[in-house]
């Protein structure tokens, strides 16, 4: 089977097709995406075609730029013609984002079958656009269902094969010695993704310093790669040491790691008993996967508000807190983190309700639909 697989600009738009092409394993799988977006690295990195597709946005705060976005979307579509023609595709996949519309348009023209992902709670434009035609909508919560109509079907949000699979053990382990961190030490996480969240970092620094003299107690914190280096700056001068490289011997002290963002995410969540983290979709079904409690702080400038009812569905569950934007601060994160961190039977059962909303088998569900479209010209509304 050759397959194309569109969307980007994300990495919570990427990592999921990325998943997706992985479990595609034998199957011809070729991305259709931008220059500018997150995929520019992370598919080559991962081994797979990209084709450049030339398309952007249209800013709603500019009304007049809507003609030339319109002239960029038709030469975009003929783009993406082109290449399914040359790719010799047999289906396509929308994973959402902006290319990701031109590529399905052009595969509706073709008469191919189009299956698409929707990782968020709230359908994407580029979804809501094609739905209309696509042979199955795979979203990532029961919640969205309704909305994606008929053809609609639950299977999960895709993650990485190694978080799918992660062995706790031995992966925790190998954190440990990743991290520098203490065995013996309860873990918070703090993470804001790839490119950190200033609201959670400064929390984090906060909390290094309310918790200075605790010796059961230790930080991770995932700065983001924009960020990384200031607050290393800040955390030297203010705790009067190097936050990388608390030493190990100072035993009466908090241990606080800042680094920024890393591939091996599996170790990071192994390590932790908790996590401090946004709210975004890709986040949320890697927290279920591996049974990680949480406190998720939305990002709250969403007009649809996707990150808080994506914390919610894990807040309902007993897998999670959600916590305002605005109510996080250093001192109700130490008190709520603390409290967390104190009461090992109520971490557990978070983690059981986590383990329960997680869904590790989304990216081979999500591969048996796009084979089944792609084979049989149709598609069963029911979850392989």
């Amino acid at each position: 089977m050759r397959a194309v697989i569109a969307g980007g600009g994300t990495a919570g738009h990427v990592n999921p097709a990325l998943a997706l092409a992985q479990a595609l394993d034998g199957d011809a799988v070729t991305f259709a995406g931008t220059g500018g977006g997150a995929e520019s690295k992370l598919v080559p990195q991962a081994g797979f075609p990209l084709e450049l597709i030339e398309v952007r946005g249209f800013d709603r705060s500019k009304p007049a730029t809507l003609i030339a976005t319109g002239v960029q979307a038709l030469r975009a579509t003929r783009q993406a013609r082109s290449l399914l023609r040359r790719v010799r595709a047999e289906v396509v996949v929308g994973m959402g984002g902006y290319v990701s519309l031109p590529v399905c348009l052009a595969a509706r023209r073709l008469k191919l079958p189009v299956v698409l992902h929707e990782q968020n709670i709230v359908l994407g434009l580029a979804n809501r656009v094609c739905r209309r035609f696509a042979r199955a909508v795979a979203v990532s919560f029961e919640e969205t269902l309704e909305q994606a109509g008929p053809r609609s079907v639950f299977v999960g949000n895709p993650v990485r094969p190694e978080i799918a699979s992660v062995d706790h053990d031995a992966d925790r382990a190998r954190g440990y010695e990743r991290f520098d961190l203490d065995p013996q030490r309860m873990t918070l996480l703090v993470t804001g993704g790839s490119q950190g969240a200033q609201r959670l970092n400064e929390a984090a620094l906060g909390l290094a310093s309310l918790w200075a003299d605790r010796d059961d107690l230790q930080i991770l914190h995932l700065a983001g790669r924009v960020q990384s280096a200031s607050f290393q700056k800040t955390a030297r001068d203010g705790l009067g040491r190097t936050a990388e490289q608390t030493p190990r011997s100072a035993e009466d002290r908090l241990i606080y790691r800042v680094v920024d963002y890393v591939d091996d995410m599996v170790s990071a969540y192994a390590v932790a008993d908790l996590a401090l983290c946004r709210g975004g979709a890709t986040t949320v079904a890697e927290l279920g996967v591996v049974g990680l409690p949480a406190i998720v702080v939305p990002y709250p400038h969403h007009r649809d508000r996707q990150q808080e009812r994506h914390g919610r569905v894990l807040e309902r569950a007993g897998a999670a807190v959600v916590l305002r934007d605005d109510a996080t601060n250093p001192v109700e994160v130490a008190r709520l983190a603390g409290e967390m961190l104190a009461d090992g039977g109520k971490l557990k059962d978070m983690r059981t309700a986590a383990l329960g909303v997680g869904r590790p088998d989304a990216a081979t569900k999500l591969a048996r639909i796009v084979k089944h479209a792609a084979t049989a010209g149709g598609v069963s509304t029911e979850a392989p």
